[in-house]
């Protein structure tokens, strides 16, 4: 492979050859699988119903059959790989004992998040860093794009008492953009235009990534190494779990998602996805390939790109740069939403984004692979509509039947009456064989983690115990996201921007919320359950799951966000991951951080901060550095400057979120405030 035309690098230890006859092995499985499955359900179809549905009907199956089955062998393979205890990708490996050439930058875009958490967790990475003698060949930068003015007073004060206790080796970075144009992709690209030229690689993290310092030190090594390589994507683990529902997704992560993660890695090989964050990119890849292209016309489909992610691991992919996920890669670390709740909400995000990459599957000269990733990104949220319709249109076909009963006798006279064809236990076994297929690579996690390291998730009993109530609350929960995300499609194609709200990492789900959330959810359940019952009652017990979990919508909701319920099953050995066990010491030294930081800006008001001089101080020069602030209406500015008057006479004032923010865009004012 050449790159830049200039020099001739080794890829991999693995061939193209390899590569190609795994990925022609995988795909005859699906298509086959598929097609002979679909010849099935053809032939287990009820006859007699209109022509048009009938493709309608097949077309819905093979869409979801075939996504199944991809799931399905995609797991089988990686078991596979993970019993044999062989490398899943084949990238070239370095020699752990030689010593860090390069420069690497740590990104932390943060957007209303907790400042205090963000810190904490820099914190310690750069602690165990240093410990590790390679602190000179990091930098951190906490990228703000925050507009909670509260919380971006505390970034800034934070800033400041971190770099009393950060390492002298290391670099602590603050920036925050007073306009955040293409939000998460446009921080990193504002990084790229103003400081990327300094660096190497970077390392991208969420606001709720904590790495080891060896997992940092590996893939910054295997950078050097593979030098064709664009970008490194290290598979993060869910830790920190507290709510029933985060525990629950927490430990099915750890141990279904190695037998996934193994099976991608499996055919994806160099042409892998990219996550958004938890991975290292060649800045130099990045900038050359990575410009992302703002669509024409308005949100949804309109705008910047939402799920950038996987367009920019394209772009490196198309640029002649290679794209790694290493399931291998230990040490990474993430935070689940902790109720069904925040969830959804993220994943309406996430839904709108990769239906703009419909746009972007015509795009000239991308990998096949490339196309491949935007198509199951689309189809993990088009699955659960084409799941919708395909229930729909299944109940509706017996209901028709019972209303309009099919005439066996023509109006020609015939010696047989013309029999409706409907082989029930043909249809209903073609569903439990799918069944099987999407339960079944859970069951190889529960397998492979019974064998290998069973005591660290709580013995064999704990892990089966634990398997049971995950897959129970999943079947239940199903339904309930399959409603929420094709609502999420149809606000999409009726125009509707999904915006970008910062996560929620610790609320409780009231039930007032879970009712105004969930009360369509639940009398859907409930009238059609009753409608099965009474017209369709051979498939009455066949679709109870789905309506039982939609009448059990509120409740479920509520439950599975209590943190003492998570508590109660952790006393009980349930959802046990090898992190609650034994805590990582980088998490340990995290909270002890937490408990550093927080007293320092705890329940403090913006004009509480400002009051400290060394704040306000830094406040102001930090101003100086910054672009042009946002507009504000001259009615705002006005009442913003009789509120400080005020206030400077003593009087109590209180300032809204757009009042305090002008008021740290406006330096005059905030130099009267030092009078205070």
């Amino acid at each position: 492979m050449s790159v830049n035309n200039k020099e001739t690098i080794p890829l991999s230890i693995l061939t193209k050859k390899e590569i190609f006859l795994r990925r022609i092995i995988l795909f005859s499985l699906v298509v086959l699988t598929s097609f002979f499955a679909t010849i099935k359900w053809i032939e287990f179809m009820p006859s007699g119903i209109n022509i048009f549905l009938h493709y309608f009907l097949v077309i819905l199956f093979v869409l979801s059959f075939s996504w199944i089955a991809l799931y399905f062998f995609s797991s089988v393979f990686g078991f596979m790989m993970l019993l044999k205890n062989k490398k899943n990708i084949g990238i070239i490996t370095s020699n752990t004992s030689t010593p860090i050439q390069t420069k690497t930058a740590i990104l932390v875009p943060t957007y209303n998040e907790n400042p205090v958490e963000i810190y904490s967790r820099v914190l310690s990475m750069a602690k165990d860093l240093d410990n590790h003698n390679i602190g000179k060949h990091f930098d951190f930068f906490i990228l703000s794009d925050t507009t909670d003015s509260n919380i971006w007073i505390k970034e800034e004060a934070l800033w400041l008492e971190a770099k009393k206790v950060f390492p002298k080796s290391i670099d602590i970075f603050y920036r925050h953009r007073p306009k955040n144009t293409a939000r998460k992709s446009g921080n990193i690209e504002d990084f790229c235009v103003r400081w990327g030229h300094n660096y190497d690689f970077m390392l991208i993290l969420d606001a709720d990534s904590l790495m080891k310092a060896k997992t940092i030190m590996r893939m910054v090594k295997l950078m050097e190494v593979n030098k064709t390589t664009g970008i490194i994507q290290a598979p993060p683990v869910i830790v920190n779990s507290k709510s029933f529902f985060a525990r629950m997704n927490q430990f099915a992560g750890r141990v279904y998602g190695q037998i996934v993660s193994a099976g991608l890695s499996f055919w994806q090989a160099w042409d892998s996805n990219y996550w958004g964050h938890n991975a290292i990119i060649r800045v130099k890849a990045f900038m050359e390939s990575c410009g992302l292209p703002v669509f024409k016309g308005k949100a949804p489909f309109g705008g910047h790109i939402l799920s950038h992610d996987f367009v920019e691991a394209a772009l490196i992919r198309r640029a002649g740069w290679l794209s790694w996920m290493l399931p291998e890669l230990k040490g990474s670390y993430e935070e689940c939403p902790p109720t069904m709740l925040d969830f959804a909400v993220r994943d309406r995000r996430w839904c709108q984004g990769n239906l703009q990459h419909i746009r972007i599957l015509i795009s000239q000269k991308l990998h096949p692979i490339s196309r491949v990733h935007f198509l199951l990104g689309i189809m993990s949220y088009l699955s659960s509509l084409i799941w919708c319709l395909f229930l729909i249109v299944g109940i509706s076909v017996p209901i028709w039947r019972y209303f309009f009963p099919p005439v066996y006798f023509t109006q020609t006279k015939e010696l047989f009456p013309s029999w409706p064809v409907f082989d029930f236990w043909g249809t209903i076994t073609l569903f439990a064989v799918s069944m099987t297929m999407l339960i079944f690579p859970k069951i190889l996690g529960g397998i492979f983690v019974s064998f290998n390291d069973a005591k660290s998730f709580g013995g064999v009993l704990g892990v089966w115990i634990s398997f049971i109530f995950e897959t129970l609350f999943s079947i239940l929960m199903a339904p309930i996201m399959m409603l929420f995300q094709s609502k999420f499609i149809f606000e999409i194609l009726l125009g509707l921007d999904s915006g970008w709200k910062s996560q929620n990492r610790t609320d409780e789900t009231s039930l007032f919320m879970a009712i105004k959330r969930h009360w369509v959810h639940t009398i859907i359940g409930g009238v059609t359950m009753f409608i099965v019952y009474k017209y369709a009652f051979n498939l009455f017990y066949w679709i109870l799951p789905i309506t039982l979990g939609l009448i059990l919508s509120i409740p479920l909701s509520v439950f599975s966000s209590k943190k003492s319920i998570g508590k109660l099953f952790k006393k009980l050995h349930i959802f046990i991951t090898p992190e609650e066990l034994k805590q990582p010491d980088i998490i340990s030294f995290t909270n002890k951080s937490i408990e550093f930081f927080n007293p320092i800006i705890e329940n403090k008001s913006t004009i509480e901060l400002l009051n400290n001089q060394s704040y306000l101080s830094l406040h102001i020069f930090l101003l100086s550095l910054n672009d042009v602030m946002p507009d504000f209406s001259f009615k705002l500015k006005d009442d913003v400057k009789q509120k400080v008057k005020l206030l400077i006479n003593g009087d109590s004032v209180k300032f809204s979120n757009d009042e305090e923010k002008y008021l740290l865009y406006d330096v005059s004012l905030l130099k009267e405030l030092i009078l205070i």
